[in-house]
């Protein structure tokens, strides 16, 4: 049920979509008959320059008429599949970001860098941040300037997809900017109730209604919303909690939350202006205040968090893990205190795994704190010997 979940969110938006598709014909067949006239004005005054050139006379200045100017670009708020060139233009266009959403996420990355060489990741990572960005193209010598380079991602994925999307993905932090929901199944059961598809589609033209900042020199720019001094207290005191789970955890997980602080930011945002809209009487945001950042952190920090653990956790273990669980298997069953390398290999465990692999999966239990090494203590003391956590004996 991903997918009409989905749908309830972005009809409405679909709708505002259609709309300005609607006003960029009308511009397109205006701006089309006044560069039909401007050609006809330049055609002339070409005619008029070579004739005064021939005569030996001063040519005539070219008339502004003579230029209709570029073409109207068309204004979009959803994308779904396209190049990030075509994404660099449409954002070089406008002061505001876009939405890509995708029904299936694992196509879109799977489709990175087919046509770019390599530049689309780079391209999507810094999306997240709204910073200037330049992308370069091969059919032009100017490039495209981006004075906010930002693109919201909404899609899914199928759980069985899961351990491939994570896994073949490199760690670059692409992944850990997602937040990431992925519940229990729930009982199927009739709707009791119906979404108000209008009321949502006030609220997002409200949204695109604000009126944007300008800098010094006149451009248009996103209006900057600044977090109180409350708020950035409670920030900082999810900062540090964030760096507690970073000590927990290792690998995608370890990204993501080092991520979260970035992401609770922006969520506190959202629920701000989500406040705003229903309460239409109300004046715009202006601020961020701890009630924001608080809901925010509770959200991303104690609810999603489980989430992403559950998601990253679905990606299947690297073999000496594996190779550890199983160690840790017999070690519980066979109520060992205390294992050595050598005796592991005459055992001759499933799989025959070498010296270099069984160290691999004791290096695991070590960091586990499942086991500790026992240093060499001269003759009689066999080597590569891991004295077991006696702790281990009290969990059932």
């Amino acid at each position: 049920m991903k997918s009409p979940a989905q749908d309830a969110v972005l009809d409405p938006i679909k709708t505002i979509d259609d709309a300005l598709a609607e006003s960029y014909r009308e511009e397109r067949q205006e701006w089309e008959s006044e560069d039909e006239v401007a050609r006809l004005v330049l055609a002339k005054w070409k005619a008029d320059a070579k004739s005064a050139l021939a005569e030996d006379g001063v040519p005539p200045s070219k008339p502004a008429e003579a230029d209709a100017g570029p073409p109207p670009t068309r204004r979009r708020i959803r994308i779904t599949d396209v190049t990030t060139e075509k994404v660099a233009e449409l954002l070089a266009a406008t002061w505001r970001g876009l939405l890509l959403s995708r029904d299936e996420l694992a196509g879109w990355l799977s489709s990175m860098d087919r046509y770019s060489g390599g530049g689309d990741r780079p391209f999507w990572l810094e999306a997240h941040g709204g910073r200037i960005y330049t992308v370069d193209r091969k059919s032009s010598p100017e490039p495209i300037c981006i004075d906010h380079l930002s693109v919201s991602i909404l899609g899914g994925t199928q759980p069985d997809k899961l351990s491939s999307l994570l896994v073949k993905c490199d760690d670059d932090g692409l992944l850990a900017r997602f937040l990431v929901a992925f519940p229990d199944p729930v009982p199927l059961l009739l709707p009791t109730r119906t979404l108000d598809e209008q009321r949502l589609v006030e609220a997002f033209q409200r949204l695109r209604g604000l009126s944007p900042a300008t800098t010094q020199d006149g451009k248009k720019r996103p209006f900057y919303v600044h977090l109180n001094e409350a708020a950035r207290k409670a920030l900082q005191d999810f900062r540090v909690q964030c760096r507690e789970w970073e000590g927990e955890t290792t690998g995608l997980m370890k990204s993501h939350i080092g991520k979260m602080p970035g992401l609770v930011v922006r969520v506190a945002n959202v629920l701000a202006h989500l406040d705003w809209c229903a309460s239409p009487a109300g004046d715009p945001v202006t601020e961020i205040t701890a009630a924001h950042i608080g809901r925010a952190c509770h959200y991303v920090g104690e609810h999603l968090r489980l989430h992403a653990l559950r998601a990253y956790g679905a990606a299947p273990p690297s073999p000496e893990v594996k190779l550890a669980r199983r160690l840790g298997e017999m070690i519980r069953r066979e109520h060992l205190t205390e294992v050595n390398l050598r005796e592991l290999q005459r055992r001759e465990l499933a799989g025959r795994p070498n010296a270099k692999q069984l160290r691999a999966a004791l290096d695991v239990l070590v960091e586990a704190d499942w086991l500790e090494p026992i240093p060499s203590q001269g003759v009689g003391r066999p080597k590569n010997s891991y004295a077991v956590n006696p702790k281990l004996g009290d969990l059932k």
